[in-house]
């Protein structure tokens, strides 16, 4: 087995990230100072512990009123554009050159903002990113807010001016029939970009395959119920389906007990498409550099796999072709040294 590579080597690889939620990387010191902005006390606004998210959470319930406080609070442009800079910062700060990060823009209409105002704030916080390719949004909505917010997404999404990538169904699975959401693969055939389903996370092994064959997915958001389903694994190898998985988020909601009983090691030992985001960081007291680091050491991966995963997470992102190969090149300068 190689040695696991050191938490600085990890740190320096340029690194490609296809799962994180914008409303997710929300620290609890900015959420605090955002509830003082409007005048809100923090201890009844938010849901800390200690001054802190909650280690563990309850279910995912419990993770989603966690995450809503926090974002209940993100009421202006100026609070949106605070929070994608601190986000396009950390990206730098940890090396990586290409996210996607998902954006559920609803959420930031019903607390008043214009969607003009809203795509301009995320503009001016996304600059503050240094060096890299820069940041792609994937817009999301929620399914269990049924169809209309489907369409009230896309409405919002259709004229922004912003750089949007992808369109992705996000919220609680089995809530709504897959079915009434094919205007979200509808849109992003017609708009040539991505479209990401999250299926199989809190969802059965049915939820992946209906969001490939009823929606026709790119790429599958967790997945890891699919661990449950030979077949199902089966055919995720076969047909190379991306896979963005998370594995501490996927253990703090309490899917899995702990990282080594998480089906990382066995995706990649049976040859799935798998990339490794941290998906809300602070809600999960994890970074990317954290997730990469857990993958090592739990699956035996040296910095060569760890290299090999980025590319993989560049080729599979919605990124235009020549971003992509911008991406795979600063990777692979990185990777034959001085």
């Amino acid at each position: 087995m190689p040695d696991t590579p050191a938490r600085s080597e990890i740190l320096s690889l340029p690194k490609v990230e296809l799962h994180v939620h914008l409303g997710g990387t929300i620290r609890e010191e900015l959420a605090v100072d955002l509830a003082q902005r409007h005048g809100v006390e923090p201890s009844s606004a938010l849901r800390l512990v200690d001054g802190r998210y909650p280690r563990r959470y309850g279910d995912f319930p419990h993770f989603l009123d966690t995450f809503l406080a926090s974002n209940a609070l993100v009421r202006t442009p100026d609070d949106l554009a605070l929070v994608a800079s601190e986000f396009a910062k950390r990206q730098t700060a940890e090396g990586i050159v290409w996210s996607e990060v998902i954006f559920t823009a609803m959420i930031y209409v019903r607390n008043g903002m214009e969607p003009s105002d809203m795509w301009a704030a995320l503009r001016e916080g996304f600059a503050s990113a240094g060096p890299g390719i820069g940041i792609g949004i994937v817009v999301d909505a929620i399914r269990d807010l049924g169809r209309s917010e489907a369409e009230a997404t896309i409405r919002v999404a259709a004229d922004a001016d912003a750089p949007i990538v992808g369109l992705c169904l996000t919220g609680i699975e089995g809530v709504v029939p897959m079915s009434e959401f094919t205007l979200l693969r509808d849109t992003s055939t017609s708009l040539g970009i991505g479209l990401e389903v999250h299926a199989g996370e809190m969802g059965p092994p049915s939820s992946i395959v209906e969001a490939l064959d009823v929606l026709g997915a790119d790429r599958i958001g967790h997945g890891v119920t699919a661990i449950e389903d030979p077949d199902l694994m089966t055919r995720l190898a076969r047909d190379q389906v991306p896979l963005d998985v998370c594995p501490s988020s996927n253990v703090a909601i309490g899917l899995f007990p702990s990282l080594e009983e998480h089906p990382m090691t066995r995706f990649r030992e049976e040859g799935l498409n798998v990339t490794i985001s941290s998906d809300d960081p602070p809600f999960f007291a994890t970074t990317l550099t954290d997730e990469l680091s857990h993958f090592a050491r739990v699956a035996g991966l040296s910095l060569d796999d760890l290299t090999t995963l980025q590319r993989r997470a560049m080729e599979n992102s919605f990124a235009a072709s020549r971003t992509k190969q911008a991406g795979l090149a600063i990777i692979d300068e990185w990777s034959a040294g001085p």
